[in-house]
């Protein structure tokens, strides 16, 4: 034998006792999808013999069952690394994550694709009893929510939105006036929900009004009722206004903010009397309501500038719960991601997944329109792409473009020594690498630094921080 076969010979030793030794499936196709090498543990895990898969399409194993949908044709298509979650039926149904990666020649054509299959029948199973013993230590709480009457969803993953929960458990079980002040979109509505369903008038009605959604000219008779001759057009025997229609329940009013001045005046008395006059009727009745109020934008600002009653904002303002932005609770945005996933699932009879890049594209996201925005975007995702599996390729064009403009976004809010901000940036990046890196190897290399640096710069910072 000569060198040449000798070297060929190690390097083909060396890539069979790779592949042996990996804990994980390992199979390796041509350009076409078609079955070239694959390793003991993978046969293991299908109960298939070599020689059976050798040769072999891709897209043959899926037809027979073996594996529900074929990652490698995926990855022809897209010409990139691909993961997905799949299952695979052997002698026992397990299920496996797969990472498919395409090995490219000099023309840019796919030459090979190697896989890397991992059996995450034990994590899930791990998983899933961590559940278990989560859910034990929430079953009283859910009893709770069942006892109440509470059918609504609220996720709540995140430390402030648990808070948030808590403080609006607290409150519900007295009248107090709340204000719920946030974005739009925050969910203002479910948590005024969540406080009437838990609270001791959760049997009687909840009364919803969308101040900004009825037309001025409406809005008197709407809110207050009117009696029959009240108005050229009035019902006969009059109309029971909104405000009349939670008697005994919860008064929603949602944007308060965009309540006429003239309007303010009339609910103010209402709020303090609990009675009611209809348009034209000269008597008042007695009415028992509790009161919850939303706004989107800052009401004491608002009183300032003399667009909102100073004495109708303190009457409301008794409880204020502030309902932070989507982007201040990064950690709800795939709880909630996953709970729209499923919801319009069912909803449209589909089987849609998100890869892994897509949560953190998710993640990553400002959110401007918070979880209305974020439930939209699901709604299009599991509507529109074609492939089970949604890719970062599948998300909208305005969310992609506002995180590439984002990405080297610094905000300032003032004038600042030009050192300053650049070490504020440099810390702020490194302990970006730190979280995304394995290492400070890793890191180095991500920024472009020596390993050196980075361990004496993150220490400095750790030791700012006191950790």
């Amino acid at each position: 034998m000569t060198n040449n076969d000798n070297e060929l010979e190690f390097i083909k030793e060396q890539l069979n006792a790779i592949l042996e030794s990996s804990y994980d499936g390992i199979y390796i196709t041509d350009g076409e999808g078609r079955f070239l090498n694959i390793n003991n543990r993978l046969l293991e895990m299908t109960g298939y013999k070599k020689e059976d898969v050798i040769g072999t399409h891709a897209q043959d194993l899926a037809k027979t069952g073996i594996i529900n949908k074929s990652i490698v044709e995926m990855v022809i298509e897209k010409k990139e690394r691909i993961t997905i979650n799949q299952t695979l039926k052997g002698k026992t149904i397990k299920e496996i994550m797969v990472t498919a990666t395409p090995i490219l020649d000099e023309k840019g054509k796919i030459k090979y694709i190697v896989a890397n299959v991992r059996d995450m029948t034990d994590l899930i199973y791990l998983e899933n009893e961590c559940k278990k013993i989560q859910s034990l230590s929430e079953q009283y709480y859910l009893e709770l929510m069942k006892e109440r009457g509470y059918s609504g969803k609220v996720i709540a993953e995140s430390e402030e939105m648990r808070k948030i929960m808590q403080l609006a458990y607290r409150v519900a079980q007295v009248d107090s006036n709340v204000l719920l002040e946030g974005e739009s979109g925050t969910g203002k509505e479910v948590i005024a929900r969540f406080i009437h369903e838990m609270s001791p008038r959760n049997k009687a009605p909840f009364i919803s009004i969308n101040c900004a959604g009825i037309p001025e000219s409406l809005l008197d008779a709407e809110l207050f009722g009117y009696e029959e001759g009240a108005f050229t057009g009035a019902r006969k025997r009059g109309k029971m206004g909104l405000i009349e229609l939670a008697d005994g329940g919860t008064l929603f009013l949602d944007e308060l903010n965009s309540l006429p001045i003239g309007l303010q005046g009339k609910l103010l008395r209402v709020i303090e009397t609990f009675e009611i006059r209809r348009l034209g009727s000269e008597k008042s009745k007695k009415i028992n309501f509790r009161l919850i109020a939303s706004t989107n934008k800052n009401l004491k600002e608002l009183v300032d500038k003399g667009l909102f009653r100073k004495d109708l904002y303190f009457r409301v303002n008794t409880v204020p719960i502030i309902l932070p932005p989507l982007r201040e609770r990064k950690k709800d945005i795939i709880p909630l991601a996953t709970h729209y996933l499923q919801y319009f699932n069912k909803k449209y009879n589909s089987r849609k997944d998100l890869s892994i890049n897509t949560f953190k594209y998710l993640e990553a996201y400002n959110w401007p329109g918070n979880v209305r925005e974020l439930k939209n975007v699901i709604e299009r995702l599991v509507v529109m792409t074609e492939n089970d599996v949604i890719t970062e390729k599948d998300l909208p064009n305005e969310l992609i473009n506002s995180l590439n403009n984002d990405k080297f976004q610094i905000i300032l809010r003032d004038i600042v020594p030009l050192k300053e901000l650049i070490d504020e940036a440099e810390t702020k990046l490194i302990k970006l690498a730190m979280e995304h890196c394995h290492s400070t190897r890793e890191a180095a290399k991500a920024l472009k630094i020596s390993q050196t640096s980075i361990v004496r710069k993150y220490k400095k910072i750790r030791e700012k921080l006191g950790s």
